[in-house]
């Protein structure tokens, strides 16, 4: 049972490996080159496919299959702007999962961060944080007006 949590709880975070040296057009993120992150430039489609499908859309998270947590799903880009953008939190009265141009008034961000819960776990929930370069991305985006 105990090998079964830990498997559930790996996927709702990112994944690990081991690398050194990123080639061009990559970045590292904990230990694995990832393609660089230009949420500014790609909007939605970009922070989607960059954070949201590797990181948080998963079956028991916040992907299709199955209650996404907090009523919150990120299968795609479009479900995910609509779920997230100008949307109210579910745990903090009065602040939006994410204020397009505000990132100190976006939920997101402070559960990517882990700062100003609600009692709530930060995100990815049960998991090692995001690594920074995919929490600069969210803020970023969030910052262009989560477009």
């Amino acid at each position: 049972m105990l090998l079964g949590m830990g498997v559930w709880m790996t996927a709702c975070g990112d994944t690990g490996g081991s690398g050194s040296g990123c080639d061009s057009g990559e970045v590292e993120c904990d230990g694995v080159c990832i393609p660089e992150i230009t949420p500014t430039l790609e909007g939605a489609q970009g922070i989607q496919a960059s954070v949201f499908d590797g990181s948080c859309a998963f079956s028991g998270c916040h992907g299709s299959m199955g209650a996404a947590q907090a009523g919150l799903e990120l299968s795609s880009a479009s479900v995910s702007a609509a779920n997230l953008i100008d949307v109210q939190s579910t745990e903090v009265v009065g602040k939006l999962r994410v204020a397009p141009g505000d990132t100190n008034g976006s939920y997101l961000v402070d559960k990517l961060l882990g700062i100003n819960l609600a009692g709530t776990a930060r995100m990815p929930n049960a998991a090692l944080p995001l690594c920074d370069v995919k929490i600069t991305a969210v803020e970023d985006w969030v910052a262009a007006g989560a477009n």
